[in-house]
């Protein structure tokens, strides 16, 4: 989802932020019982119904691949930077990371100013030194600066399917003194959390969508029971479908990042806590949000489509193109769209707005590593823009 380039909303909306929510939020099952054989024939012959297997985004990532050398040269195409997704004939203002592929970015902060003090001292050193060629006269060398990176996360999927070298990060790691992510993925669960995720007993989710789409709903979720989906408010179910299914767990990308920098004995930080991460999530009314999620299980086959591409963009470090798909918003109505976009303000540009400072002051003090989302990073009111608008060089890696 894009910051700035136009009102669209997003399409990938939890699934690809917060993998803390929908961890805290959805209790791992067990492996579910066998189906009867006649639901098992059903359920794989109607393709509307499968969830998307692993090798669907591998094999779509395939395709997006370029040489290391393309990709770090190559931009985006104009196409596709200045398109305008929702057909307007409006001409879209390229985003200001357009042609920038990759997943981590190297981040050097901006020489300090002297404070007017500071500079009206260094005048009088300079003039009681005689001359200018002098050495004395010469301003002090300002401390060199100190790298910090910022890595982008996709919260579901295998190493494999990413194209992540967790050597590679283990390495980057080791050169910096703290890692910070969005929010402590090891924080207890409080009981006054439930009612971000939980419906009230009286509205059920079955109520909200009905039949035939709930019936999809569980189709689609064979591991979670089916007393919790239905207690589970819109915004939870619509980040698993997004997942394909995948809870959030050890295996994720952002938990796997934790627990390295743990092990490696670095001050880990979080930007937010797990109940400021809930308030965006349950930022709109259920029973608005509960719009979106049955036209997205009416035509759930584009979410399996739109899981496989994402995969497949990021793979290729090609993050703008993944936005560029999802402002498309393919299968939505206009009402869902303008609930969509009340969400993705809650969950997008507020928080990038909350966290930049903090970020800011992360890379003065530096060297530090930052994973967040990868749909924080890019786009007009992204995290990578606010730096450089302030001054600091971001600049990508390859990973």
């Amino acid at each position: 989802m894009t910051h700035a380039r136009n009102s669209g909303a997003c399409c990938l909306l939890p699934a690809m932020l917060l993998s803390a929510a929908v961890s805290a939020g959805v209790a791992q099952q067990a492996a579910p019982p066998a189906q009867e054989p006649a639901q098992a024939q059903q359920q794989a012959a109607d393709p509307k119904l499968r969830g998307v297997p692993a090798q669907v985004a591998t094999d779509a990532a395939a395709s997006q691949l370029v040489p290391a050398e393309a990709a770090q040269a190559a931009p985006v195409q104009a196409a596709d930077a200045n398109r305008d997704p929702a057909g307007s004939g409006i001409a879209v203002a390229a985003s200001p990371t357009a042609g920038m592929r990759g997943v981590l970015f190297r981040v050097i902060p901006p020489q300090p100013a002297l404070l007017p003090a500071e500079a009206a001292q260094a005048q009088e050193t300079a003039g009681s030194a005689g001359n200018a060629g002098d050495p004395a006269a010469a301003p002090p060398a300002s401390p060199p600066r100190r790298e910090s990176y910022l890595l982008a996360t996709i919260h579901f999927g295998t190493p494999e399917e990413q194209g992540i070298d967790y050597a590679s990060l283990e390495r980057t790691l080791a050169g910096v003194e703290t890692f910070v992510n969005e929010a402590d993925l090891d924080e207890a669960w409080k009981p006054e959390y439930d009612g971000y995720r939980w419906l009230p007993e009286e509205q059920p989710l079955s109520r909200m969508v009905g039949k035939e789409s709930y019936a999809k709903a569980r189709a689609l979720l064979p591991n979670v029971r089916p007393q919790d989906l239905d207690r589970m408010k819109p915004w939870s179910v619509l980040a698993l479908l997004e997942a394909r299914g995948e809870t959030g767990s050890e295996a994720t990308m952002d938990a796997r990042m934790q627990r390295m920098a743990s092990g490696a004995g670095k001050r880990v930080l979080h930007l937010e806590t797990l109940e400021e991460q809930l308030k965006a999530l349950d930022c709109v009314p259920a029973g608005e949000h509960s719009r979106v999620l049955d036209e997205r299980l009416r035509a759930s086959w584009i979410l399996r489509i739109e899981s496989a591409q994402a995969m497949a963009w990021y793979r290729a470090r090609n993050l703008e193109a993944w936005l560029a798909d999802i402002d498309r918003m393919e299968g939505l109505s206009d009402e869902a769209k303008a609930i969509e976009q009340r969400s993705r303000r809650c969950l997008l540009e507020d928080r990038n707005a909350r966290w930049i400072g903090q970020l800011e002051t992360l890379f003065q003090d530096g060297p530090c590593l930052v994973a967040v989302g990868a749909v924080h990073l890019v786009g007009g009111e992204g995290l990578i823009a606010a730096l450089r608008r302030d001054g600091y060089t971001v600049e990508a890696m390859p990973l």
